[in-house]
């Protein structure tokens, strides 16, 4: 099987503790990103250090830097943050596009999996 071109989106806030399992493992991925968005939506701890660091070392991240409102906005701040990586990329590049937490730790063939199982059903729009 051949993979497709797929974007993730990854808001982020105060994540240094957990954001290294995820990002490791989705580095690690069987059929890797094309391009991972990570924006960090106002982070106070160690976040911005440690995502400048793999950005440093990985083409495919990119980091979009939101100011810090004062508190954390669960709902409503994750989606905002979301649209703000989503208004930095040309979404017609790809051909899946997928919102992913930074507190996540990934199998090796998880977006492979993904990607057969929505190819061998094209109603499937979520999984």
């Amino acid at each position: 099987m051949t993979s497709s071109k797929y974007l993730i989106i990854s808001p982020c806030r105060n994540e240094a503790q957990f954001m290294r399992h995820t990002l490791d493992s989705v580095i690690n991925q069987s059929t890797p990103p094309t391009c991972w968005v990570i924006v960090d939506d106002g982070s106070t701890d160690d976040t911005p250090t440690i995502l400048a660091e793999y950005a440093a070392r990985y083409q495919f991240i990119q980091i979009v830097t939101r100011k810090n409102r004062g508190h954390r906005s669960v709902g409503p701040g994750v989606i905002e943050a979301f649209y703000a990586g989503y208004k930095t990329v040309d979404i017609d590049q790809y051909e899946y596009i997928c919102k992913l937490d930074l507190d996540l730790e990934l199998p090796v063939n998880y977006f492979k999996i993904l990607q057969e199982r929505m190819k061998e059903n094209p109603r499937l729009g979520c999984c």
